[in-house]
């Protein structure tokens, strides 16, 4: 009996010693960014090996029970920040308790900064919708196609580039299927691209010399005037870092195209600079055989330097940049032996464009800063072609002074902005045209209000009065809602106006005459929306979808037609042009593999009297027909596999269908393909790219020129006309 008992009293024993080893515990977790020790929210929690898990709330907080006792491995994720694990013992307490710091994917390279939306918000949680274009997409585009940014910004599914001169090769951007006008271009937020001074080569900036570039869906008209109705496209040069950098790169290309492009960063506590020269020199082609350079002969210069001073609270930066720019094309005959009787149809073009900018930030403290910056530039473009000659220098220049408050729940940006434009007319010009100019001062104010932790309203109000002229009052509201990490979504809505400009309409002609002063400015109205999904599928692959609907309508578009005088003039059309449509993408990434699908469908009608020779969608009291140049249904793909260090290969598509032309002809559908492999060798790489893989071109389908030698009609440019292009460049990083 004895016995008994005491087996019963060492089993007991044994029963109450083991109990922690039976015993559940809970872990309860502060989730906080790294850098900026913000809560996160949605970041997966899971004991590794087993089925227990949960998600951080708006608070950040996370807490898993029911986990045994003993040595057990916890695995944090979230997507666009680095996965963390770590091995915490549950044997003495029922509550563990730890703050977790998740560090942001490339926290530790230079950092990402968003300028055009003039707030420091993650692009996560900004009320409009951004896409951006990283220094990684930047660097490697330089390789790919260094002479210009169209071909990456053309990778963009709601985005169309377009050739709009048959001989000169010169490139357009048209957003959400409307005409090029409307999207407003800008090189560090400052807007110098509009009429003449955006009329050729605006988009021959090299990749290597920016560090992003940033496009905005929709109208931004608080902050920039209401020239940007379809969108807008900042492009951000590259600052100095911490450590000096030198790259240079050599390419090559079958069409006879050589690039050679250098820039230089350096910088102390006191003092940076950075310093980007390129020059680009391409022969003429002639890929479809018809006695016509579908390519032109072009020799293109440029400099860019610029000196950054740093103070203890502020920044001044002063750049210069200068292209130079040389187009022949034409007749082939009249390239190779100069223009004769039966051969006289010979285009030359030089173009200078000089543009000097100054910035000044200065922060007072972490929550007020004010900034200062103005820009004046110079565009000289001299055009000839048979029995006509063009010279013309168009003068612009913008002033802003903008003070930035921020509080708890606000962040207010105030501002009064100057804008001018002055076009001078060249002593052997031999148009209709006369010298002209503009001023538009303004005044704008945006408030960004934290409702809660997971709604924000965006608010704004621009008024601006063009001297001598209209004035016009642009109110703006945007909502954002976040209820967490994983899902977002947006709503933005404003008004915008285009001021008249006979250069956003015509190229140079000898029957070109400037009315545009005694006409009024279009005005319009845009919504847009979009809803952001993103997670870690699996605790492996990284997904993203974004969906994005918008709508915009333009009253009293301007239209180009003739008076009674026989000069080609603008007119107030009596109509209007309306564009909404939907535009969708999924991104996704395993380790080394990346995936980017984008589809957009975009309606772009305007009215016209049923009468018109128009293909017509209905009848009625008024037809709508397809805007020309709008690709109805877009769809873009890219799939890139790379191993840090050793090889990139990448492979990317664009389809183009549903797209009309001016008569309302609809036009051949085409896939447009591009490949490349890249070998690094440390600081050193060599790329073999080809561009239009399978060789889409519009000549395949229509003769490109008509009429003769002595009078060529030049058909509109609607597809690929250059071929397939092989190139091949070589970079060095140091």
């Amino acid at each position: 009996m004895l016995i008994r008992y005491k087996r019963l009293l060492f089993l007991g024993c044994i029963l109450l010693l083991g109990s922690p080893l039976f015993a559940q515990h809970t872990l309860r977790a502060l989730l906080l960014d790294a850098e900026s020790k913000e809560t996160l929210i949605g970041v997966n929690g899971i004991v590794v090996g087993s089925l227990l898990g949960n998600t951080s709330d708006v608070q950040g907080h996370l807490e898993i029970k029911d986990i045994p006792a003993g040595l057990h491995t916890l695995r944090f994720s979230l997507v666009g920040y680095r996965s963390d694990s770590l091995v915490l013992d549950f044997s003495s307490s029922e509550l563990v308790e730890r703050t977790i710091l998740l560090h942001a994917v490339g926290q530790d390279l230079e950092e990402i900064t968003v300028s055009t939306t003039r707030t420091n918000m993650h692009i996560e949680d900004l009320p409009q919708k951004v896409e951006v274009l990283g220094q990684e997409e930047m660097d490697e585009e330089s390789a790919l196609v260094p002479s210009g940014v169209g071909s990456i910004l053309g990778d963009i599914a709601v985005i169309t580039i377009q050739r709009t001169n048959p001989v000169n090769g010169n490139d357009a951007v048209r957003m959400q299927g409307l005409d090029p006008q409307y999207t407003q271009l800008m090189r560090d937020g400052l807007p110098l691209y509009g009429g003449f001074s955006g009329s050729i080569g605006v988009l021959s900036i090299p990749p290597l010399d920016l560090k992003q570039v940033e496009i905005v869906k929709g109208s931004m008209s608080t902050l920039y005037g209401g020239g940007a109705i379809a969108g807008l496209i900042n492009f951000i040069s590259r600052t100095p870092v911490d450590s000096p950098r030198v790259s240079m790169l050599f390419n090559a290309s079958s069409l006879n195209e050589k690039n050679i492009n250098a820039f230089v960063s350096k910088k102390n506590d006191k003092i940076g600079m950075t310093f980007f020269a390129g020059a680009n020199r391409k022969a003429f082609a002639d890929i479809n055989k018809d006695g016509f350079s579908e390519v032109p002969e072009n020799d293109n210069f440029i400099v860019h330097p610029r000196v950054f001073l740093y103070g203890e609270k502020s920044t001044t930066s002063i750049g210069l940049t200068s292209v130079f720019d040389h187009r022949r094309s034409g007749d082939v005959e009249a390239l190779k032996n100069g223009p004769t009787a039966a051969h006289p149809f010979l285009q030359l073009e030089h173009s200078n464009r000089n543009t000097l900018d100054v910035q000044f930030d200065h922060r007072f403290n972490k929550q007020h800063s004010i900034a200062f910056k103005s820009a004046g530039s110079a565009f000289e473009r001299d055009m000839q072609v048979p029995n006509f000659h063009f010279h013309g220098t168009n003068f612009t220049s913008y002033t802003e002074l903008s003070d930035q408050y921020t509080s708890e729940k606000h962040t207010i940006t105030a501002g009064l902005n100057f804008v001018s434009t002055t076009f001078v007319k060249g002593a052997s010009d031999t148009t209709w045209l006369s010298s002209f100019e503009n001023y538009t001062p303004g005044v704008f104010i945006q408030d960004d209000w934290h409702l809660n932790p997971t709604w924000m309203l965006e608010s704004g109000l621009r008024v601006d009065q063009r001297i001598g002229g209209e004035h016009f009052v642009l109110p703006r509201l945007a909502l954002f809602y976040k209820p967490n990490n994983r899902w977002s979504w947006r709503f933005a809505g404003g008004l915008g106006y285009k001021a008249a400009d006979i250069f956003t309409l015509a190229e140079p002609s000898p029957l070109l005459f400037n009315n545009a002063s005694s006409l009024k400015a279009e005005r319009s109205a845009g919504l847009n929306t979009d809803i952001n999904y993103h997670a870690l599928l699996w605790d492996k692959v990284g997904f993203a979808i974004n969906q994005a609907f918008y709508f915009t309508r333009i009253n009293d578009p301007l239209v180009m037609g003739f008076d009674s005088l026989g000069r080609q003039v603008m007119k107030t059309g009596n109509h209007s042009v309306s564009s909404y449509g939907s535009d969708t993408y999924v991104q996704m990434n395993l380790d080394e593999l990346e995936v980017y699908l984008g589809y957009n469908h975009t309606e772009a009608l305007q009215q016209f009297d049923p009468g018109m020779n128009w293909t017509h969608l209905f009848t009625g009291d008024a037809a709508l027909v397809p805007l020309p140049f709008n690709p109805k249904d877009k769809i873009s793909a890219t799939l890139a596999y790379a191993e840090e260090g050793k090889w990139r290969i990448g492979i990317e598509t664009s389809a183009f269908f549903n797209q009309y032309i001016y008569s309302g002809k609809k036009v051949q559908n085409y896939w447009f393909w591009a490949a490349m492999v890249e070998k690094k060798f440390g600081k050193a790489s060599l790329v073999l790219n080809c561009e239009n893989l399978f060789d889409a071109r519009q000549a395949k389908h229509e003769t490109l020129v008509g009429g003769n030698t002595q009078s060529p009609v030049f058909r509109p440019l609607w597809g690929p006309v250059e071929g397939r292009v092989v190139n091949i460049s070589f970079k060095l990083d140091i």
